[in-house]
């Protein structure tokens, strides 16, 4: 598509056509394994590289690609590569930059199984990782040593919605030679395009708000063609190329992503709001509040249209209360994952925090159901 074209004409015609065989109007789904050449000497030329040609499905699948095409696209990248899961984008692009060793200064702030995959699987290939409060700038340049490879951070953290400058991330990457990778999950390209401030690598959990509805697994890296095409021979070598069949689902959710997330972004501004004034409650950490010490930097990121995505994390003033609240609500589901329709909610393991993904259900339905389970815990507040 053209750049000139918005952002949600792209979200619904990047990539795409009608089939050229049938006319069909969408990217059918191309079930299959293997692909047939009608000759040897055209064999020979998909070879060559002379006329491009799908071989095996492992390696690539015109649904996939017509997606591929699509994030690219959306994330202002020249390449883009589906894979199973988000887990599967990010351990490619992370063995990939490390291979054979190397040195990663990674956010101390990331989802669980990232940071897990972070402490106890890089360094078995030979990887060695530091974890920082990427906030911190003078820390992150200071962890930086001459075997560092990369920066990895997520825009806005999982769970606690620390807020990453990425300019200024992107302007120490560059001054000492690293790249900079970030996982942009948590606000999609609807609403934050990482490479726009100088990241090179960016990362998406498909499975989430590019997916919306909660049916499928998936993952994207976009970036360079030069950084993306050895992540995708090692997304097909370690076996996490993603299936036709998610990829279809992928393209009709992303049509909606710009209409979901304006949604999903009030939505959770108000709640926010609800959740601060509330004296059952401790804390609220969301970025589109003035009170969050990241507003200003997440600002910057998120553009005019001040769009803070629907992801929010609060405490309790009594953590014995959580269960209770928890049990009386009636619209939230109590479910790990985050970016669908539908909000859920989530009692970080280990911490005092509840992780919220709000939904795009009636603003007023939601904020009656979270004031009446609020309501619950007023006795035990008005004792303490």
């Amino acid at each position: 598509m053209s750049p000139r074209h918005g952002f949600t004409t792209r979200s619904v015609h990047a990539g795409e056509a009608p089939d050229p065989t049938t006319g069909a109007h969408g990217v059918p789904i191309y079930q299959n394994a293997t692909y047939a050449f009608h000759t040897y000497e055209q064999l020979e030329a998909a070879r060559s590289g002379l006329a491009p040609h799908f071989f095996y499905a492992r390696d690539g699948n015109p649904t996939v690609r017509c997606l591929e095409v699509k994030l690219a696209d959306l994330e202002g990248a020249q390449a883009a590569v589906a894979t199973a899961t988000g887990m599967a984008a990010v351990s490619a692009t992370l063995l990939h930059l490390l291979v054979g060793g190397g040195h990663l200064v990674a956010s101390a702030d990331v989802y669980a199984v990232t940071r897990a995959f972070l402490r106890d699987d890089l360094p078995c290939h030979g990887a060695a990782v530091t974890l920082v409060d990427v906030s911190d700038l003078a820390a992150v340049e200071e962890a930086i040593t001459p075997a560092t490879r990369a920066i990895y951070c997520e825009a806005f953290s999982n769970p606690a919605l620390r807020v990453a400058d990425l300019g200024a991330l992107a302007s120490l990457a560059r001054r000492r030679n690293v790249k900079l990778v970030v996982d942009n999950t948590f606000l999609s390209p609807a609403l934050c395009r990482p490479l726009e401030h100088g990241a090179d690598v960016v990362i998406h959990s498909a499975t989430k708000y590019l997916s919306g509805h909660g049916q499928i697994l998936g993952g994207v890296v976009c970036g360079s063609r030069d950084i993306v095409a050895p992540i995708a021979r090692t997304v097909s070598r370690l076996g996490g190329a993603m299936s036709a069949f998610a990829a279809w689902t992928l393209l009709a959710g992303v049509k909606t992503l710009p209409l979901r997330l304006r949604e999903h972004s009030a939505n959770a501004a108000r709640l926010a709001s609800l959740l601060a004034d509330d004296p059952a409650v401790a804390a609220v950490h969301y970025p589109g509040l003035p009170t969050h010490p990241g507003h200003e930097v997440a600002k910057r990121l998120v553009g005019k249209g001040e769009r803070f995505g629907g992801m929010l994390a609060f405490a309790l003033r009594d953590p014995a209360s959580v269960g209770p609240f928890l049990n009386a609500l009636r619209l939230p589901t109590l479910a790990v994952s985050l970016g669908e329709c539908g909000t859920l909610i989530w009692p970080v393991e280990g911490s005092d925090l509840i992780r919220l993904s709000v939904g795009i259900e009636d603003i007023a339905d939601l904020e009656a159901d979270f004031r009446q389970a609020l309501a619950v815990l007023q006795p035990a507040v008005a004792a303490d």
